[in-house]
């Protein structure tokens, strides 16, 4: 039979081995939890964390395959060539030269203005728009030019 001295040390190793065990839990524990906040503070596990919330990756597409075609085969080419019929349009001879027309025995430049005219950013002056332009090109043909309305549409 054990005496109670030896029994008594059994008890105390028990103990002792228990919080052995004990504390190196706890310190394991604190040590994974440190290194947890470290992680944290460094934001490593928030980009797993956003491609888990966002779309998932695309799978790319692959393209399809298309047979090779052969080359076409010459051939003559045939056209008939109709000269442009003289006196027609061809664009603008320059220069323009603007029309004048007489106006109460003045003689004035041949516009037309739109009547409420360009009023200034701060409305205290209305300046004349420009309507219609007439002028003249190098080949005396006349030439029209009609602007929008400054103040939008009429």
């Amino acid at each position: 039979m054990t005496t109670l001295e030896q029994q008594r040390r059994a008890s105390g190793a028990r103990m002792e081995s228990s919080r052995r065990a004990s504390g190196a839990a706890l310190e394991s524990s604190r040590r994974a939890s440190g290194a947890a906040i470290e992680a944290e503070r460094r934001g490593a596990d928030i980009a797993e964390d956003m491609q888990r919330i966002g779309a998932p990756e695309r799978q790319p597409r692959r393209l399809t395959f298309v047979p090779p075609a052969g080359g076409v085969p010459a051939t003559t080419g045939r056209g008939s060539y109709t000269p442009p019929a003289s006196g027609t349009g061809g664009g603008i001879a320059s220069p323009l030269t603007e029309k004048t027309a007489t106006v109460d025995g003045k003689t004035v430049p041949d516009r037309e203005y739109w009547p409420s005219g360009l009023k200034s950013s701060d409305g205290l002056f209305v300046l004349p728009a420009i309507k219609t332009l007439n002028l003249t090109d190098a080949n005396g043909a006349a030439v029209k030019i009609q602007l929008a309305n400054p103040e939008g549409a009429a």
